[in-house]
């Protein structure tokens, strides 16, 4: 088979303009019948879908839900990025650019599984095998937009069910399975969206992927959709969704598989120093990420945004310095505060995240970790305090497995306090810390805050949590329904 890298450009039948998607007919021309048309073409399609992925996860989307939640402040060198974010101020004219990314990759992925259910493409010497696996990896991506979308514009899952929610507050979003959108499609319920889409896709992909696969002709093996990341995600969503056995025993299997490890002390601060383009396929903590690369054209801002103002080479913009809020939470030989955070003589009382130094000192270029193995080892932690159960393990040892590997001490006890600390911590512009807050049902509350103190603290809840729907979408489909709180035209 012809080899298909995953730099490959987004194809044309996953492209439309971002203004009022889902409610503009989507291209399908000739010649994208062509392309899905043969099982070649279908697997370069797919490899345009995992490009879609880096529209929001090679962007400034993890750093922004840090910004948001008091993990990151404005520097004092500032270049006027990340000063609206701290002060939640979004519109529906001004919102976060998820939503058209997120339905361009879905679209992408629906023509890809149309095609292949309707089974119009040619088969010659093409083994079920293959199509599965393909197959599945269109499911997955198609539940990880899903998955982002309904936790970006929608209030959380527990949050509804727990207080009995009912009408607008327990909105999701739209679930669009066909190419033809002309209908105006409505929002499903938040339940609709975990339960009719995200966990049934997850769960088939699941079913329909060898064990063995790993999408052929790629360089960053560890950017590609195999089983133990589809069984990650899976345990994230299951904690999201409150099923704690479930959530417990993905993250278990994951844990189990042997492929990743905790690294430990200076390890682990290397895992992040941009000396390796990308990550190994085994022993490493990271189980799924973005490839970025200036080879294939793309590029990540988070390098440029979170490296600190220097005056000789590597100097970023400094525009995003991490919270005194979050730095008192770490013990002083933590490796995450003494190896992964740096000051500068010029900005004294400050310091700024070292994880995206760029490969070679060339800030732009940053992998994006999407799914490390810490995270399965605190969503096991969370799920066993919670009452699920795994045989030989308790939740305090999972906390202490990712504390101690940090070189922070030990915990005595598993709280809720503690597992959000931790993950706070842990996860520091890494995109978490937003959603932990939301399905935990925190207020966020800040010390460290030097815009309008009017907008120093969000309560929860409050209708805030949920992101505004884009205008457009409003303003041209008559039944799409605004969140609570935000006014259109």
């Amino acid at each position: 088979m012809k080899k298909i890298f995953l730099s490959i450009a987004v194809l044309a039948l996953a492209l439309t303009s971002c203004d009022d998607f889902l409610t503009k007919e989507p291209p399908m021309d000739q010649s994208d019948e062509l392309a899905l048309s043969t099982f070649n073409g279908i697997d370069g399609a797919t490899a345009g879908n995992y490009r879609a992925v880096i529209s929001w996860y090679g962007a400034t989307f993890p750093l922004t839900f840090d910004v948001m939640c008091g993990n990151g402040m404005v520097g004092p060198v500032n270049t006027g990025r990340m000063r609206s974010e701290p002060a939640w101020n979004y519109t529906s004219t001004s919102t976060l650019g998820l939503w058209s990314g997120a339905y361009n990759a879905i679209l992408g992925c629906n023509k890809v599984l149309t095609a292949i259910n309707e089974g119009k493409f040619d088969r010659a010497g093409v083994t079920d095998e293959q199509i599965n696996n393909v197959k599945a990896e269109n499911l997955f991506l198609r539940a990880l937009a899903y998955f982002d979308l309904v936790r970006v514009y929608a209030q959380p899952y527990g949050y509804i069910k727990e207080k009995g929610i009912t009408g607008t507050e327990a909105l999701g979003v739209p679930i669009v399975l066909e190419d033809d959108l002309s209908a105006r499609p409505v929002r499903n319920t938040v339940a609709e969206v975990y339960e009719n889409l995200i966990i049934p896709d997850l769960q088939e992909a699941e079913r329909l992927m060898s064990t063995s696969y790993v999408r052929a002709g790629v360089k960053d093996m560890v950017a590609t959709i195999t089983t133990p990341v589809i069984q990650a995600l899976m345990a994230r969503v299951y904690l999201t969704h409150e099923d704690w056995q479930l959530a417990a025993d993905y993250a278990n299997k994951v844990i189990r598989n042997g492929r990743f490890r905790l690294l430990s002390g200076n390890n682990y601060v290397s895992m992040w120093d941009g000396s390796l383009d990308v990550a190994p396929q085994s022993g490493s903590e990271v189980i799924f990420e973005v490839y970025i690369s200036q080879s294939d054209g793309s590029s990540s801002s988070l390098g440029d945004y979170l490296t600190a103002p220097e005056t000789a080479g590597g100097a970023g913009y400094g525009d995003v310095r991490v919270s005194n809020d979050l730095l008192s939470l770490y013990d002083e030989n933590d490796v995450r505060l003494t190896g992964l955070t740096k000051t500068n003589s010029q900005y004294p009382g400050y310091r700024w995240s070292t994880k995206y130094p760029g490969k070679s000192g060339q800030l732009a270029y940053n992998n994006v970790p999407i799914i490390r193995i810490s995270e399965m080892y605190l969503i096991r932690a969370e799920a066993l305090y919670r009452g699920a159960t795994i045989s030989g393990v308790t939740a305090l040892d999972d906390l202490n497995q990712v504390a101690t590997s940090r070189g922070a001490n030990a915990y005595s006890q598993v709280t809720i306090d503690n597992l959000f600390n931790e993950r706070r911590k842990e996860f520091l512009f890494e995109g978490h810390v937003y959603f932990d807050m939301k399905r935990l049902q925190r207020s966020l509350t800040r010390t460290d805050y030097d815009l309008d103190p009017t907008t120093k603290d969000i309560p929860f809840p409050s209708y805030r949590w949920a992101f505004p729907i884009p205008e457009n979408d409003i303003l041209n489909n008559k039944n799409m329904v605004q969140n609570p709180g935000y006014q259109s035209k």
